[in-house]
């Protein structure tokens, strides 16, 4: 991994852009504080791979993350805590009840915030294995945790969420921080030690609508053909690979909306507004979406700024 760190550093420099040239693309409600209908379903960005989603007084989250630990800290590999005052900020957005807290691995920009928003919401956690062995270290209560597998069918309040298997892409040739974790006692510390673990995706079912969500992919490796059609795909697009799977991902779902995500600079804190990360590269999934000729519309979602999928 000191070989992908000395890359990333490489990469680091440079300012990037935000959403304003890309407005065209960007969607939003003009009433973000209204009550979500029953009938569809209320998407709300909350920054990396995190989401919101509603259906009338419902709410179940994805990939919740909000202290946005900085570049030097995780190029360095140094202990990383969540910051709870950050995380109590940013919860106070989030719609209540939440049903459930989805995590898609256990990198620690998917998986440090969630012991506090789960204490703060009440929400309990569904995960891979090695997720909730993290979560299990720092002392939350394993009434609060299912682990579950790709194939796994669960129902929730309106919810119905059906479990993927996922493969993350790499980074320089290599899975950041790979690896499994086994029942432990000492909780995480490094950056290092939120392993991937086990990779999964997720079809969410409410009020007539399916989403797609995961936070990346291989080349080679599309979404389960069991899937077809969903309303939204949410597509992790972060690193090359993840954009070098982007047709096939969208032909084998065939959405009428295709989120790109995981594109903005997750080493910057959400208070300074969405920038596109070093590694990402949103003009390149415009032209594969034309060039390819693939279904679907392309849309963009600012920090907290709902959108109704209806």
């Amino acid at each position: 991994m000191k070989l992908a760190f000395c890359g990333l550093l490489l990469c680091a420099t440079g300012a990037q852009a935000g959403l304003k040239e890309y407005s065209s693309f960007v969607v939003a409600d003009a009433n973000g504080q209204a009550t979500s209908p029953s009938h569809a379903i209320r998407v709300t960005y909350l920054g990396v791979n995190g989401y919101q989603f509603e259906s009338g007084r419902h709410a179940l989250l994805v990939d919740p993350y909000f202290t946005r630990v900085g570049f030097w800290p995780v190029a360095f590999n140094q202990p990383v805590t969540s910051d709870r005052e950050r995380v109590a900020e940013y919860s106070k957005r989030l719609r209540t009840p939440v049903d459930a807290v989805l995590v898609t691995h256990a990198h620690f920009d998917h998986l440090l915030d969630v012991p506090e928003i789960m204490k703060s919401t009440g929400a309990p956690l569904l995960a891979g294995r090695s997720a909730i062995n993290l979560i299990r270290s720092q002392g939350v209560s394993r009434a609060k945790c299912e682990t579950v597998e790709p194939g796994a069918v669960r129902k929730i309040g309106p919810w119905t969420i059906r479990v993927f298997a996922a493969r993350h892409d790499k980074l320089f040739g290599s899975t950041p921080f790979p690896g499994r974790v086994d029942p432990m006692t000492r909780p995480p510390r490094k950056v290092s030690d939120w392993v991937e673990g086990e990779s999964l995706a997720f079809v969410i079912e409410a009020a007539g609508r399916r989403i797609y969500v995961d936070s990346g992919g291989l080349p080679g490796n599309p979404p389960s053909a069991a899937i077809r059609h969903v309303d939204l795909a949410i597509l992790g697009v972060a690193l090359p690979d993840s954009r070098q799977r982007y047709a096939e991902a969208v032909r084998a779902l065939r959405p009428r909306y295709i989120l790109p995500s995981h594109q903005d600079d997750f080493f910057a804190p959400l208070s300074r507004g969405f920038v596109f990360g070093k590694m990402t590269n949103f003009p390149q999934v415009l032209r594969t979406q034309t060039q390819e000729h693939l279904p679907g519309r392309v849309i963009l979602l600012n920090y907290f700024r709902p959108w109704t999928l209806r």
